[in-house]
């Protein structure tokens, strides 16, 4: 059972969300280690959630999906604020003159852990996942009680997901190495960071639609 469970782990991180896709547009825009910070993020947001399911207040959001669809909403409003401020860096680029590169983007490390915390927490692929899939996994009559199963079942998938992340974070970060030293192909580098955050935007609408 517990292969089976890893298998489902593994797909869920390696498929292509919202998450994935994030932590790929930071790495081309802003580095490995901008990226690194927001993977951090996204890992402390699963944990959160793994703690209000254990906790047993998982619940509340399955009785109340105004509220979740509230934060699904914050979420995504929140998404569409970053692509914005991409564009905007983008265009500025490319008005620049001359080979004068961009400055590189000056949010803190604690920023970029919480916004990371509010895409994992309001991605509905996440919040799908450990209300849906990871309760199946648990066993009745086992020698820990199922909240603490819960924890430990959820805390195996959150240290899972480096294991893809960390790859794909390198392998975009060597491709920004190839590009980075004017302001057009940094500007060009924010573009397609912007491009990708805008179809998170929608891919996340129109799973809501």
């Amino acid at each position: 059972m517990l292969t089976t469970y890893i298998i489902g782990c593994l797909a869920l991180i390696i498929k292509p969300g919202p998450d994935l896709m994030c932590t790929l547009a930071t790495a081309i825009a802003d580095g490995k280690a901008r990226a690194s910070t927001l993977m951090a993020g996204l890992i402390l947001g699963c944990w959160l959630w793994v703690m209000l399911l254990s906790a047993g207040v998982a619940s509340f959001f399955v009785d109340h999906p105004a509220v979740m669809t509230g934060i699904q909403i914050a979420g995504i409003a929140y998404i569409g604020y970053l692509a914005y401020g991409s564009f905007k860096e983008a265009w500025n680029g490319f008005r620049r003159r001359g080979d004068e590169a961009l400055k590189p983007a000056k949010a803190s490390g604690w920023r970029l852990v919480g916004r990371g915390v509010l895409m994992s927490m309001s991605n509905p692929l996440t919040i799908l996942f450990f209300l849906a899939f990871l309760p199946n996994f648990t066993r009745e009559g086992a020698s820990l009680p199922p909240s603490v199963q819960v924890l430990l079942l959820g805390t195996l998938f959150c240290a899972l997901v480096p294991f893809i992340y960390l790859p794909v974070i390198l392998a975009a970060d060597f491709f920004r190495a190839r590009l980075v030293g004017s302001a057009k192909a940094t500007a060009t580098l924010k573009l397609t960071s912007a491009i990708m955050l805008a179809a998170v935007v929608a891919i996340l609408v129109g799973k809501m639609l």
